[in-house]
């Protein structure tokens, strides 16, 4: 029976620094393609009073390449800065774009697809940031997601006990996190307020009413003498 390969700390250690090597992804204008055709899509009409996200294009699925979808670079930076907390920062922007490709293509014989990136691109908007700290938060969310897609469909691939668990597993708790950024983003949305629920109790004429925790200290089953 063959033994399962296990990646050594020398070997994990090499891999990370060569992940890690990656520079922050720049946004090219479609205009400095060389040889390549630029193929007008149709769009559905936007309703009214809803803008549709950015997306940007990928010559290819096997590296981290993008593009913008038109030769005005600088208003499709703009439409990225609003889409990442409104931000002034193009630094940020590029450093976000750069994040969010190497978790959703993070191995260097990975693909991304065009498709995949601008739909992930596409619910950070959804969430509406209105700072780069939600912004932050809101492209962890979206990577959450999207990661949890890819375990979800590696845990069905041979419908195998071992692959449902350990795939599906990791799947589970991607979602589970993506459920606590949720909930910790909507936290620092409220800041430190706490909800009081109020009740009004009212008492007839005759009764009397208790206000507090009250401790019985009969047992269950106990008469009166």
């Amino acid at each position: 029976m063959a033994r399962n390969k296990q990646i050594t700390g020398v070997q994990a250690a090499q891999i990370a620094d060569e992940l890690g090597r990656r520079e922050p992804l720049k946004l090219l204008s479609s205009a400095s393609e060389s040889a390549q055709q630029i193929v007008a899509v149709t769009r559905s009409p936007v309703p009214a009073g809803k803008k549709a996200p950015p997306h940007v294009r990928k010559p290819s699925s096997r590296d981290d390449a993008v593009l913008a979808p038109t030769t005005d670079l600088e208003e499709h930076r703009t439409a990225l800065r609003r889409v990442f907390g409104e931000t002034l920062s193009d630094e940020f922007v590029d450093v976000m774009l750069s994040k969010l490709v190497s978790v959703l293509r993070p191995g260097p014989f990975d693909q991304l697809d065009e498709g995949t990136l601008n739909a992930a691109i596409a619910l950070i908007p959804s969430i509406q940031p209105k700072s780069e700290l939600e912004a932050v938060i809101a492209a962890q969310i979206a990577a959450a997601a999207f990661a949890s897609f890819k375990f979800l469909h590696h845990s069905q691939r041979h419908l195998d006990e071992s692959f449902v668990g350990v795939y599906g597993g990791y799947a589970a708790r991607l979602l589970r996190l993506q459920l606590e950024l949720i909930q910790g983003l909507d936290r620092h949305r409220r800041g430190n307020q706490q909800t009081v629920r109020v009740e009004h109790v009212h008492i007839h004429a005759g009764a009397q009413g208790v206000v507090g925790i009250v401790n019985s200290t009969k047992r269950a089953g106990e008469g009166e003498d």
